[in-house]
């Protein structure tokens, strides 16, 4: 049974601290304006700061007190949103590829129809192979797209994020041996 991911350890165990920020900060750029209020409201509640207080704070530094809190469940929503705005707006051009290569049909990353098939474990290998990008930022889109689609894309990706990682980290490994 492949591991389970959820956005808290998405960001905490695949990426690293440059990626978590910009995560992050996609965040505070892209969401709409009732899910920052809810995140400011949680911020200044779990750290007994005023709303305002928060909300007056420049992206960076909100960008920086939400990654002090993704140890915390009560972010997972706030987290996944992040990620989800990270992908569409910072990292579509990988997404739009991945989608390309499976036939789901999009608009500059973001799937605009129910009307498509989810890939396979072995077309989500496949893809990974084929195409050559990063494969830490690889399994950061896969163990996302896993968390934010559902369980079909869960069971397709899932598997196929454990041997990325595996792989990136006996790699890592290697550099520090050598």
């Amino acid at each position: 049974m492949p591991d389970t991911w959820n956005a808290r350890r998405i960001l905490r165990d695949i990426a690293d601290a440059e990626t978590r920020q910009k995560i992050l900060r996609a965040f505070w750029r892209h969401a709409d304006p009732t899910t920052k209020a809810i995140a400011t409201a949680q911020l200044a509640k779990a750290l007994h700061f005023r709303d305002e207080t928060i909300r007056k704070m420049p992206a960076e530094k909100k960008s920086e007190l939400l990654a002090s809190r993704i140890a915390a469940p009560e972010f997972e929503q706030t987290l996944e949103t992040a990620l989800m705005q990270y992908h569409t707006h910072e990292a579509n051009a990988m997404m739009a590829a991945f989608l390309d290569r499976w036939g789901v049909p999009h608009v500059n990353g973001s799937i605009e129809s129910d009307d498509y098939k989810v890939p396979s474990v072995d077309a989500v290998r496949s893809a990974v192979k084929e195409l050559d990008y990063d494969r830490r930022a690889v399994a950061l889109y896969l163990a996302s797209a896993g968390v934010l689609m559902g369980d079909a894309w869960a069971s397709a990706t899932f598997p196929v994020v454990d041997e990325v990682l595996e792989n990136v980290h006996h790699k890592e490994d290697e550099e520090a041996e050598a």
